[in-house]
């Protein structure tokens, strides 16, 4: 994990409300943590069974994802509140069963920091997304201690600790690991257990711990949605469709399906397969022909070998459907008086986030603005229009007003 790591000194505490001046910053400390390299089943299976009685699990994962879809996991660590540290190396282990199990234990509360890179590690390795979570990066936002903010940020505000870099862009997948990779990994969670009480006990305090459990569920939501292996939507978020008519996108919603199951079969980025550009021009010309594809820039002679055939095939059977199957018009961008429209609810929000003492992008997001001003009018039950984020805790406190301010 990349900047979120911290070293437990002796007598320290995490207090939450509390800022360190400049002259309270120290120099990292290099004295060693306590760690424990688990390397087979049998280990693994040992400490699960111990770990399945606890009430948390500080975890991390290092991973290494430069020319892939899918995060290779290199090392899991995972600390349960106590002094050591174990780093479960997944190469030598294949029994993950009772690993699979804890992870989908309801009582135990897994506690990462910016948790989405993590998850995805876990469903691509062990097809598991953790629950329940809880993320000190979410908790620092409702905490108003910075939105989106590192780990070794996060330590240094709190703790005046300022921590080492040096690993960040290690080799994880290439054995042995050297000691300086094992400390540094350790460091990521030796100290998040601690920081994750405080911040529950702040949070608790606050009447907002609620608000953290329902945004790290939604996060949650959306992983366990991916794993369905649904991926019928995505051509929603290709830049540029909106400029599409309705029988264009159905051809590429489509397009978009094909290549994201390409991407996952052969573990390659999507824009390693084919460009979003490329899609949106294929979709507009509807071709018959792969001479009519071999034309566009960026499409290769050995990409039409071997997929022109399969992508013309698509193209054929998405524009042969009935009318009453094409995916609805996209919404298109914010008009002059929308703009204005959004600059008054941008303007609530901000009046509101400095009521509750919250950052405005923990309040509400400006995309979630655009949204609601792409459904308006909003008639009958709101709620199904409007963005998930703005249907839970932020609901009462920004519904009516931010209706009536962009209406």
């Amino acid at each position: 994990m990349a900047e979120r790591s911290c070293i437990r000194l002796p007598g320290a505490r995490l207090l939450a409300t509390r800022h360190m001046s400049d002259t309270d910053h120290k120099p990292f400390n290099p004295a060693k943590v306590q760690y424990e390299l688990v390397t087979t089943n049998e280990r693994l299976a040992e400490l699960c069974r111990d770990w399945q009685e606890k009430p948390y699990l500080a975890m991390d994962t290092e991973f290494i994802r430069t020319t892939t879809f899918y995060p290779h996991v290199g090392l899991i660590q995972i600390n349960s509140g106590g002094p050591t540290n174990y780093l479960v190396d997944p190469l030598p282990i294949s029994g993950w069963q009772a690993f699979q199990t804890l992870m989908r234990n309801p009582a135990i509360t897994k506690v990462f920091h910016s948790c989405s890179e993590d998850l995805q590690v876990f469903m691509a390795a062990m097809d598991v997304v953790p629950a329940p979570v809880f993320d000190t990066q979410i908790a620092a936002s409702l905490l108003n201690q910075g939105f989106g903010i590192s780990y070794q940020n996060l330590v240094n505000a709190r703790l005046g600790i300022e921590l080492p870099k040096g690993e960040t862009r290690s080799d994880w997948l290439h054995r042995p690991l050297t000691e300086t990779q094992c400390q540094y990994a350790a460091l990521d969670v030796d100290c998040l257990p601690e920081i994750y009480l405080a911040q529950r006990e702040a949070l608790v305090q606050q009447g907002r711990l609620s608000w953290l459990e329902e945004d790290c569920d939604t996060l949650l939501q959306q992983y366990r949605q991916e794993m369905l292996g649904d991926f019928s939507t995505f051509y929603q978020n290709i830049k540029g469709a909106w400029q599409l008519n309705r029988r264009q996108l159905a051809i590429l919603r489509e397009l978009a399906n094909w290549r994201e199951l390409r991407a996952r079969k052969r573990d390659k980025p999507r824009n390693w397969i084919i460009r979003d550009r490329n899609l949106i021009d294929i979709a507009r010309r509807m071709p018959e022909r792969i001479e009519q594809i071999a034309g566009m820039e960026g499409i290769g002679k050995q990409f039409l070998r071997f997929e022109g055939p399969e992508l013309l095939a698509l193209v054929s059977d998405a524009a042969a459907i009935p009318e009453s199957q094409y995916p609805g018009a996209l919404p298109r961008p914010l008009d002059g008086r929308a703009k204005t429209q959004l600059k008054r609810g941008q303007q609530f929000v901000e009046e509101q986030a400095a009521k509750l003492n919250l950052p405005v992008e923990v309040l509400a997001r400006k995309r979630w603005l655009v949204n609601i001003l792409q459904a308006m009018p909003l008639e009958g039950e709101a709620d199904e229009r409007l963005p998930v984020g703005l249907t839970g805790w932020r609901k009462p406190i920004l519904l009516p007003g931010l209706l009536e301010a962009m209406s």
